[in-house]
């Protein structure tokens, strides 16, 4: 079996359909860095099931589809396809019987991986296990990547276990192996679970035994207490009749007590109203003396506040007059003392004056002689920098014209040499026939043309394919809702059926009377449903009853159980009117039960809720009830209350059941026209579907052709293109280089002539560098005298204007002290008039004194009047309190009273409730009330206690199942059943076991006797690649099983302790060794090796090379290389190149071809 094509569309870089014919034994690869070849080994990593997107050199596997360039759009797939030639039939299983064997697999941006074997769709596992054992495979050591010859010379122990087993075909067994653990694990498992559940049927069994046993005494104590139970209803059914009596006689006493105590309340009420008026008035009164008191009181203080106050002033003023006196003194005392200061200041500052004027001339003479100087100074500075600018310009204009002079001297050398390469290349230049370049093209443009013609029917097609899917979709959401809500309504339709056919089922009494058949009150009347519940509790058993025919007689004697028909004496009787309220005018009924109905409900109203029906249960006539929509019933002397029902009436479930079924009928039309509506979308994929498929295969098709006609017309065009643009660039460079020549030789003698003139220039220049430089180092020795001098006056100048400005400052300061002080002198003698005027006006406050007595006999007055006013009130609040204390205690015993009479009240409807509920009782349990009459003797709580030690006898027996014996019956037989099972399954175990073991025997000797096989192989290639030397491969560990796998090497001259120390050619050489042994044991189909030369010297490689032509003869090689000598090895090339950023092209050469060509011409 032999490799023979690689196909890839959309794949990373390879945007175009590109076939990559491997037809040699030896293949190369070539290409400049980053074109994409090594896309070309990761497109058969990836076809043959690599499932890691970091093993493809990505972040995710969409990474692997084409992600568009400058003017190309994202591909929608990546397609890779590898063809093999299996002629030999050397593939195992069903498919080794085709002659040629295509593997492929498709990615879409959804994620959908497809794999295909022979364009049938197969799973990633089937792709896996067709190359098991043969070396091939995502992780086979068939590809060899870029840096993976590192990782296997570096590899764990049981990393490179994994490719000796691949090597000994041991990965098929391994892979068996794997299944089979699987199969013992589940079979395993599934005997535990039967251990389980036979240990917990035996418990089961166990169990149900004694509940068998207790479900026997169970049923007896159950019977006794029943007829206790009996006996005590009856009983306390005498006794809540005999306490209703009792009851309403102590009620109506309660009563007339209570409205004679309201009478008394609502006199002493009126009598308590009259005093808290005249209370009110005399509260008034005490108000407006107290506001009067208030007022007198703020008037007053507010006048004792005015003469501390002045006081205070007085006290105030002595102590400013006192402080005023001392600051004059203080003020004139500083004066005197600054007025000397400013004197001595003036004396010293016409001194400095003085200095300063000296100073300032003699600055003044040298700043005169200085400008002279500097003149002459920078005027030599001048002559001297324009003769050194004038000579560094010489000197850069003649070093420019000697190097000039050099290099057109080597351009007319090279141009020669040119010239002569240029005749010889354009005599060799050999272009093809012009008429088969243009036919080659006119073919590719025709199928390029029907190309894009097929690109648009996919693109078309996948866009109708998902049109369709989201038609399919949304209708297939659609229809499967409806369907489940037709079933959820068939489910509750089904279940109320059911219910309600069990109260169609007969009694004993109508199976007795042979008239099941018969109509029932409950399945002719409807009502609203606010009110069907309570027209079956006033029903009642009266729901069920039956319209039998005329003249039915009951049989005899009469059968067990309730029964209700309607007599032949109600034919009817209907009253025409009827009042507001009745009930009847809530039901509808069909015949013959509206007679029974009016005869049943008559003087039945109906109530919205109890208080309603208690505040008008005095307007009742007789014979008349109020009914609420819970139940409750309220007659003319009693309240009957119903607790709420645990499921709805059968009249609710009979409407509801209707309900459901008006939903069935309306939904049915629309669930009819989804399901069809389903049917044909779904029929619309497959269609659409099957049309893409078509059109994908006819497209793949055509692509072939078209990248082969492609290929052929570009390379005749680029061979016609080239030769006729490199041959006008010959003429035309050819043509340069003689004119080029011409002007070069001129140039030349020019620039020797000016050599010559700028040599000369430069040695005058030079002299007089000389002397100005002389001349101008004396005048500046004389500037620099005559700077220090002007710098030394200047800074005395400086220092003498400094300590004139700072005494001038001074006798500032002085004066301005001098001002202020006068003016706090002036400001104290102003406040000292102040305080003496303030303290001749300060105690004229007589006037204040006499008021304030004044004040105080108003305020005493207003005092004893508020006293008298305030005694009356007293009076008055007493007798308030008095009287209401009255009402308080004849109020406190009102509500007690009324409590009284409302709990004789409640304790009349309880005894009421309490005997028609154990009436009921008796009623429901059929019990025989005059035989009950003649047994009872015994007092209820005698019965009570009897009734309690039969039930804490049945609790005592626990939870009791009644189906314990059919139970243990079934339990019985699930138990035979597991033993059988069990034994089949331990039979599996053993059979699982042996097969491992074989396995594992198989394994053994499979893997001890590769190991020795690669061992003596890898000893034999490590000295033939490195020309010497030895490596051995050593076993760690002792189960052959388990145990890893480690390579020693020692290159010629040396003893390396372990393979880390290597270099890495060393370490290259080492993996090639071990994977070389590998193929002469079991040969791989193909092998593909991606730059694993890179690290070897021109002499490894050469040995390389020569042993991996020595292995083509059973292995086909497909490597690649950017090594000139392994170029040269390979009998077919494959260049890649990238012209349009960003995608691949391949263009393939044929190297016998061209050698057989070259040698005809």
């Amino acid at each position: 079996m032999r490799l023979t094509h690689i196909k890839l569309s959309g794949f990373k870089s390879f945007t175009d359909p590109t076939t990559i014919h491997v037809p040699g034994q030896l293949v190369a690869v070539i290409g400049p860095n980053g074109c994409g070849k090594s896309n070309v080994i990761d497109a058969v990593r990836w076809v043959l099931g690599e499932a890691s997107a970091k093993q493809l050199r990505g972040e995710s596997m969409q990474d692997v589809i084409f992600n568009g360039a400058a003017t190309r759009r994202p591909a929608p797939r990546a397609s890779v396809e590898l063809v093999f030639d299996n002629s030999d039939h050397s593939l195992q299983g069903a498919w080794g019987q085709y002659a040629e064997v295509s593997i492929k697999r498709q990615l879409t941006r959804q994620g959908e991986s497809t794999y295909f074997i022979n364009n049938q769709t197969v799973r990633r596992r089937d792709i896996t296990d067709l190359f098991l054992g043969t070396g091939v495979g995502a992780r086979g050591y068939a590809v060899i990547e870029q840096g993976m010859i590192s990782r296997i010379i570096e590899a764990r122990p049981e990393e490179l276990r994994a490719y000796i087993e691949e090597a000994a075909g041991v990965s098929k067994y391994k892979e068996r192996r794997k299944e089979t653990e699987g199969r013992l694990k589940d079979t395993r498992e599934h005997l535990q679970r039967l251990g389980d559940l036979q240990n917990e049927l035996a418990r089961q069994v166990e169990k149900l035994e004694k509940q068998a046993e207790t479900a026997e005494r169970y049923k007896s104590l159950t019977a006794q207490l029943n007829r206790q139970q009996d006996l005590l209803d009856y009983a306390q059914w005498q006794q809540s009749l005999a306490a209703a009596d009792k009851a309403t006689a102590q009620h109506q006493s309660l009563q007339a007590q209570q409205d004679e105590t309201a009478t008394q309340v609502q006199a002493l009420n009126d009598e308590v109203h009259a005093l808290q008026t005249a209370e009110q008035s005399q509260q008034q009164a005490v108000h407006e003396l107290s506001n009067k008191r208030g007022v007198l009181r703020e008037q007053i203080a507010r006048l004792e506040e005015q003469i501390r106050h002045q006081q205070n002033l007085h006290q105030r003023i002595e102590r400013d007059k006192q402080a005023a006196q001392a600051q004059m003194q203080r003020i004139h005392q500083e004066q005197q003392q600054i007025r000397v200061q400013l004197e001595e200041n003036e004396l010293q500052a016409e001194e400095k004056q003085t200095e300063l004027a000296e100073w300032a001339m003699q600055v003044a003479e040298h700043e005169e002689r200085l400008p002279e100087l500097e003149e002459a100074q920078a005027t030599l500075n001048a002559a001297f920098q324009t003769q050194q600018d004038e000579a560094n310009r010489i000197r850069r204009e003649l070093a420019l014209k000697q190097q000039q002079l050099a290099h057109a001297e080597q351009t007319v050398a090279k141009h020669e040499e040119r010239k002569d390469r240029l005749k010889q290349e354009n005599q060799a230049l050999n272009l093809p026939d012009e008429a088969e370049t243009a036919a080659a093209q006119e073919a590719a443009a025709l199928l390029q043309s029907r190309q894009e013609h097929y690109e648009e029917q996919i693109i078309a097609a996948e866009e109708a394919l998902h049109a369709a899917r989201e038609a399919f979709q949304t209708t297939s959401s659609r229809f499967q809702s409806l369907k489940q809500q037709h079933i959820t309504l068939q489910a509750q339709q089904q279940a109320l059926s059911q219910i309600l056919s069990q109260q169609q089922e007969a009694a004993d009494f109508w199976q007795a009377s042979d008239h099941t058949a018969a109509p029932q009150l409950w399945q002719h009347i409807t009502a609203p449903a606010e009110w069907q519940h309570a027209l079956s509790v006033i029903l009642a058993e009266r729901l069920h009853a039956r319209a039998v025919p005329q003249g039915f007689v009951p049989p005899e004697p009469l059968p067990q159980g309730q029964a209700a028909w309607l007599s032949d004496g109600l034919s009817g009787g209907i009253k025409k009117s009827l009042p507001v309220q009745a009930l009847l005018n809530q039901i509808q009924a069909q015949p013959p039960f509206q007679t029974a109905l009016h005869h049943w409900l008559d003087g039945v109203l109906c109530a919205p809720d109890l208080n309603y029906a208690l505040a008008h249960q005095s307007d009742l006539g007789a014979h008349q009830i109020w009914l609420t929509p819970e139940g409750h019933q309220v007659d003319k002397v009693s309240v009957l209350l119903y607790a709420k029902p645990a499921q709805e009436s059968l009249i609710a479930q009979k409407a509801r059941l209707d309900g459901i079924a008006s939903e069935l009928d309306n939904l049915a039309p629309e669930l009819s026209a989804d399901e069809a509506a389903f049917k044909q979308a779904e029929a619309a994929v497959r269609s659409s579907e099957v049309q893409h498929k078509n059109l994908m295969q006819q497209q793949q098709q055509h692509t072939r052709q078209y990248s082969q006609a492609q290929q052929r017309a570009a390379e005749l065009l680029a061979r016609t293109n080239q030769g006729q643009i490199r041959r006008e660039h010959i003429e035309r460079e050819l043509a340069q280089l003689a004119e080029e020549q011409t002007v070069l030789q001129h140039t030349s003698d020019g620039l020797s002539d000016d050599i010559a003139i700028l040599q000369e220039a430069a040695a005058e220049l030079e002299h007089q560098q000389q002397t100005t430089a002389h001349s101008r180092q004396e005048q500046q020795g004389r500037l620099k005298q005559a700077q220090l001098a002007l710098l030394e006056a200047n800074r005395q100048y400086g220092l003498a204007e400094v300590a004139v400005h700072k005494l001038n400052q001074q006798k500032q300061n002085y004066r301005q002290q001098i001002a202020q002080l006068e003016q706090q002198t002036f400001d104290w003698q102003e406040r000292q008039q102040e305080l003496a005027l303030a303290y001749e006006t300060e105690f004229q406050n007589d006037e204040q004194h006499i008021k304030l007595e004044e004040l105080s006999e108003a305020v005493q007055t207003l005092d004893e009047e508020y006293i008298v006013v305030q005694e009356k009130l007293a009076q008055i609040q007493e007798q308030g309190r008095e009287q209401y204390a009255k009402v308080q205690t004849l109020q406190t015993q009102l509500p007690q009273l009324q409590a009284a009479t409302q709990t004789a009240l409640l304790q009349q409807q309880e005894a009421l409730i309490n005997a028609k509920r154990y009436h009921q009782n008796l009623t429901e349990r059929a019990a025989d009330l005059d035989a009950l009459e003649a047994l009872t003797q015994e007092s209820p709580k005698v019965l009570n206690s009897s009734i309690g030690s039969l039930t804490q006898q049945i609790e005592a027996l626990g939870a009791v199942n009644l189906a314990a014996l059919q139970e243990l019956e079934e339990a019985r037989e699930r138990d035979g059943y597991y033993r059988s099972q069990s034994e089949d399954v331990q039979t599996a175990i053993t059979l699982l076991e042996e097969a491992i073991a074989q396995i594992d025997d198989k394994t053994k000797a499979r893997f001890k006797e590769t190991f020795d096989a690669v061992n003596g192989k890898v000893q034999t290639f490590f000295p033939t690649l490195f020309g010497g030397g030895e490596a051995t491969l050593k076993m760690i560990g002792d189960d052959l099983l388990t145990a890893g796998v480690s390579i020693m090497a020692r290159p010629p001259g040396k003893k390396n302790s372990t393979i880390h120390l290597l270099s890495g050619g060393e370490k290259a050489l080492t993996a090639m060794s071990l994977v070389f042994a590998l193929f002469s044991l079991n040969p791989a189909p193909f092998c593909l090796l991606d730059e694993v030369d890179a690290p070897l010297d021109d002499a490894n490689t050469s040995r390389f090379c020569n042993l991996v032509k020595e292995m083509s003869a059973q292995t086909q090689f497909l490597y690649i290389s950017h090594n000139r000598l392994t170029m040269e090895m390979a009998e077919q090339l494959v260049g890649v190149t990238m012209q349009e950023k960003g995608v691949s092209r391949v263009v393939a050469v044929d190297i016998k071809q061209a050698l057989e060509m070259a040698e005809a011409v």
